[in-house]
């Protein structure tokens, strides 16, 4: 029966990390959608400043601050973040997008060539180019 290779080296590390592991760990670590972030939500002269993961900001607002719409044409939430200067209403998703973008700062950067973009799609796309592979 064959032996798994890292045991010969009894040593506790991963001999078998590429370098492409090594990529894929730094893009998930710099993932704004696992970092936390915090929340500038003001109700009522109040700001929340509740750290959030990033996959949880859409639950936060719906939770904490009844952000809830139904589908893409529900319309009439405004932002109330810290600062923003912004009043046109958004949908629910619109209003996602506009904190992502605008107040959270979300980024996603090619694990090739490092071009930033604002949405993960089109850096997903743009990857699939650059190095001929799909990011997830």
């Amino acid at each position: 029966m064959p032996q798994n290779i890292t045991n010969n080296y009894n040593d506790g590390f991963n001999h078998d990390f590429t370098d492409e592991d090594a990529q894929r760990l730094v893009s998930i670590a710099t993932s704004p959608e696992l970092s936390p972030h915090t929340c500038r939500w003001v109700e009522g002269g109040v700001r929340c400043s509740t750290a959030v993961q990033g996959l949880y900001f859409s639950t936060h607002l719906r939770e904490l601050h009844g952000i809830q719409g139904i589908g893409h044409r529900s319309r009439g939430f405004l932002c109330q973040w810290e600062g923003c200067s912004d009043a046109s209403p958004f949908s629910k998703e619109g209003l996602m997008r506009h904190i992502q973008e605008r107040h959270l700062l979300w980024r996603w950067n090619c694990p090739s060539c490092g071009a930033v973009f604002t949405h993960q799609i089109p850096r997903n796309d743009h990857h699939a180019r650059c190095a001929g592979v799909l990011v997830n």
